[in-house]
């Protein structure tokens, strides 16, 4: 479920480390295809391949999967952060364990939420 978090902070309290540099990147209306054959522990998101061929993990709620082939319901880019113990990172919103964040030096882009700490 998206949650906003605009506004609030976290500090990465462990390394992280993305798995992929140049993942799906699409936009609302886009065909999205799914691959059933990867699995994740990760609830509600699935590995999709977008028009370009790039995949990624993609959650489940922003897509129309009541459409054959499925369709994204908005933009959505899976491209996830590099993040350090200690850096701080803007939160914008969260979906299924991961949150959306801006660094201090301007990158954007998920973070799991398990390596972050909220600063009230």
């Amino acid at each position: 479920m998206l949650l906003d978090l605009a506004g609030r902070v976290a500090v990465v309290i462990e390394d992280y480390r993305r798995f992929y540099d140049d993942p799906i990147a699409v936009s609302a209306g886009d065909i999205v295809i799914p691959d059933a054959e990867r699995k994740t522990d990760l609830f509600g998101w699935i590995w999709c391949a977008g028009p370009d061929g790039r995949g990624g993990w993609t959650p489940l709620q922003w897509i129309d999967r009541s459409v054959v082939p499925w369709r994204m319901i908005r933009d959505f880019n899976a491209l996830e952060l590099t993040v350090v113990k200690g850096e701080r990172l803007a939160l914008l919103y969260s979906e299924s364990g991961f949150v959306m964040a801006r660094t201090e030096d301007g990158r954007i882009g998920w973070a799991p939420q398990g390596v972050l700490k909220l600063i009230e």
